[in-house]
């Protein structure tokens, strides 16, 4: 049975001839059930009304996870001690305070029952012993759940008896996560719980207008980054595809350790966005400059600001104040409540004080003293109690201060290191040295002689720029690796893809590719789609600066049907599957368009109440048909006039006006008398544009009816979508896909 895998215990025969592949699968339903009883997943089981059982069954049945599995053991056996550890988390000075808190409470109760022990009646001894395990445990649970790394000491990775028979060490925190969980989540998203209607309702919209959301639809581009960036050590990744497709989402994704597949920190990401018009030259400083300051802001965020000595002579003098204006406070307010002089108040305290004899302390401080001087006893406890903790405090900072710098010296050397680089590339230094002198000679005169030396730092060259960039990377890759605080550093370029023409950058490529190829930084690199055709005809007679300058190519291609029914159902949760089609097929699949058309969806609850999807369709098409119908004219107008494009003006000037789908399927057919499949005649072209996207408006009138029922909602639809990726590259082509969409679907019987 799968449950019994996870008991080490249960071997069977069978099992110890192949030992290997029964830790694998026992390691499996290990890690299945704990991330299955994990608070996050039992979320989402219930809100899909999943059962665990079936969720089980599936991944203990997937044999590429078991393989999965199986690499990660393999690999953690070849690396022994040799993986890279991250860094300790820093002991803060509040889990500090809390500890000492917790020792203090258990130690003072300790104390108060042993002085008074001799004093207490039988009953009061009994109960102040059943009392003391109860304190004990009060304060060991109150020290466990405030200091974090206690915590974490006391249950190291939930490591049990058994964990060394599964084969992944100090991995299996890694596994859980980024093995198992990602498997979890796509089985309840092929199983979650669908929504089927003709009415645009939906429960709540999430991070719509965002496009830093944390709802990453798991694509094959998403999955492929996570592989380069578990594998890959250093090299250049060109991240292709056509425009929307999401590289500067996958990009600020790798930013923000969306897409981090390993068990380590996520790696010290630097993004830059490749300029129009640019020097190569200050293009590699700008990165230089950037990876500076990222380098600080993560050394900032890991072991915090630097604390200098001026630091410490300003928190002594302020301290000193502190102390001095807390003193006048408590002598002023206890010399005016006391009963003696003003003068006498501090004498009389101390002798006060003096007179306790524990535990006997409520008779000299409370009981045989009057009210104000009660009040003023009470004050001055309250200033030297707060001055005590924060003595303590400041002790306690010191040697953690101290603790903490031997332990960071060399990402404190980097740190030093990035401010005078990042100075240097801001500022152009000029140092002024010079000596004067003047010799008196008789009858008045003056001999005098200056000599004025000026040093001014010359502006480094390309190359040098490129050297002195490499060196820096590649230090900081070192250093943050053995402080444990990241393994790599990724240098991520975006829109390289927006420069017009694609001899520049493939110019800007050849002048910064000096930069790739550092040991310990991954570079990835937005490009257009024919940046990516060259790279893929390697090995012909053709090369170019991608061939020579990419290791490999991540394309991101348009979402899948159920990528996209994914995405907005993340979004929308409970919107009906009518609705996630539609947004599909109006958007062709491409990311950046399906949010504009959701948002789109969503705006129009706002004028109509639960729209029906027939009402939805026809708004959405109708804008686009606007819009759509103003470019054409725009086009149009920049053309020669002849008798073709005299023609033609009458037909584009009524797509705005047309609202019926069988309207617009005339006018489509009207526009596309006399085409031909040639593209170079601009006019042809307009008219192929133009009557194939009214055709697809059409297509999609008639389809998305509320006679769309669950039973038509069937994949063929996804052709719909392909046809408007079409409209992009070659109308003519999807003219025949529309055609070809409406003989298969028969749209004027629906």
């Amino acid at each position: 049975m799968a449950g019994e895998r996870s008991d080490p215990h249960s071997i069977e025969e069978q099992d110890l001839e192949d030992f290997d592949s029964w830790t694998a699968k026992a390691a499996l339903a290990s890690l299945i059930d704990e991330t299955l009883g994990s608070p996050e997943v039992t979320r989402l089981l219930a809100r899909e009304s999943l059962r665990t059982e079936i969720v089980r069954e599936e991944l203990v049945a997937n044999e590429t996870l078991l393989a999965k599995i199986r690499t990660l053991q393999d690999q953690v056996m070849a690396e022994g001690d040799r993986g890279f550890r991250p860094r300790n988390r820093a002991v803060s000075l509040r889990e500090v305070a809390w500890l000492l808190v917790a020792v203090l409470l258990g130690l003072g109760y300790l104390s108060l029952m042993t002085a008074a022990w001799s004093r207490l009646p039988l009953f009061f001894r009994i109960f102040a012993g059943l009392m003391l395990p109860c304190v004990l445990f009060a304060t060991g649970a109150l020290a466990v759940r405030k200091v974090t790394s206690l915590r974490e000491w006391m249950n190291p990775d939930a490591m049990q008896f058994h964990e060394e028979q599964f084969g992944l060490g100090p991995r299996r925190s890694f596994a859980a996560r980024e093995i198992v969980l990602p498997e979890v989540r796509d089985v309840i998203s092929a199983h979650r719980r669908l929504h089927f209607g003709t009415t645009l309702v939906f429960e709540q919209q999430y991070d719509l207008g965002e496009e830093d959301s944390s709802r990453i639809v798991p694509t094959a581009a998403a999955k492929r980054i996570r592989r380069v960036l578990e594998r890959a050590g250093s090299g250049a990744v060109a991240l292709g595809g056509q425009r929307g497709s999401g590289k500067t989402t996958a990009i600020r994704s790798l930013q923000r350790g969306l897409l981090h597949g390993s068990e380590n920190p996520a790696p010290l990401v630097v993004v830059a966005s490749a300029p129009a018009t640019y020097d190569a030259r200050d293009f590699v400083l700008h990165l230089h400059k950037l990876l500076c300051q990222a380098v600080l802001e993560r050394i900032w965020q890991t072991l915090g600001p630097e604390t200098g000595w001026r630091w410490w002579v300003r928190r002594f003098w302020l301290g000193s104040a502190d102390l001095v204006g807390s003193a006048a406070l408590g002598w002023a307010i206890g010399g005016v409540l006391w009963n003696g002089k003003f003068t006498q108040f501090p004498t009389d305290v101390w002798q006060t004080i003096a007179r306790v004899r524990f535990p006997d302390l409520l008779g000299p401080l409370w009981t045989q003293q009057s009210v104000p001087n009660r009040i003023a006893l009470g004050v001055t406890a309250f200033l030297a109690l707060r001055w005590a903790v924060k003595l303590l405090a400041s002790a306690t900072d010191a040697v953690l201060h101290f603790v903490r710098r031997k332990s960071s010296a060399g990402a404190r050397a980097l740190e030093a290191k990035a401010r005078r680089q990042l100075l240097r590339i801001q500022y152009l230094l000029t140092y002024t040295t010079g000596w004067s002198g003047k010799l008196a000679v008789p009858a008045g005169g003056e001999l005098g002689r200056t000599r004025t030396t000026q040093r001014a730092e010359q502006q480094l060259t390309h190359p040098e720029v490129v050297d002195e960039f490499r060196a820096f990377a590649q230090l900081t890759a070192e250093s943050l690796r053995a402080e444990g605080i990241t393994d790599r550093v990724v240098v991520a370029i975006d829109e390289l893809d927006k420069i017009g023409e694609q001899d520049k950058a493939q110019q800007l490529v050849n002048d910064i590719k000096g930069i790739f190829g550092v040991p310990g930084c991954l570079y990835f690199v937005a490009v257009s789609d024919d940046a990516v055709l060259s790279f893929e005809q390697r090995g012909l007679a053709v090369r170019d600066a991608f061939d020579s300058a990419f290791s490999e190519v991540v394309r991101l291609e348009p979402f899948t049907l159920d990528e996209s029914r994914l995405w907005i159902a993340q979004r929308l949760p409970g919107v009906p599957e009518q609705f996630c089609y539609l947004g599909h097929c109006l958007s062709g699949g491409l990311p950046r368009d399906l949010r504009r058309t959701t948002i789109d969806m969503v705006d129009v609850t706002i004028e109509h109440y639960e729209p029906s999807l027939s009402t939805v369709t026809g708004i959405l098409v109708r804008a686009d048909l606007t819009a759509k119908a103003s470019g054409f004219a725009g086009q149009a107008r920049g053309l020669a006039q002849t008798p073709e494009l005299t023609e033609l003006w009458p037909k584009l000037l009524r797509i705005p006006d047309t609202r019926q789908a069988v309207e617009l399927a005339e006018l489509a057919a009207e526009l596309h008398e006399g085409a031909t499949p040639d593209l170079a005649d601009p006019i042809n072209r307009l008219r192929l544009h133009s009557c194939a996207f009214v055709l697809f408006c059409a297509t999609v009138l008639d389809v998305f009816t509320d006679a769309l029922t669950q039973s038509r909602l069937t994949p063929s639809l996804h052709d719909l979508a392909l046809a408007r990726r079409h409209l992009a590259l070659d109308p003519h082509l999807a003219w025949a896909a529309l055609n070809d969409f409406r003989k298969a679907h028969d749209p004027a019987a629906a």
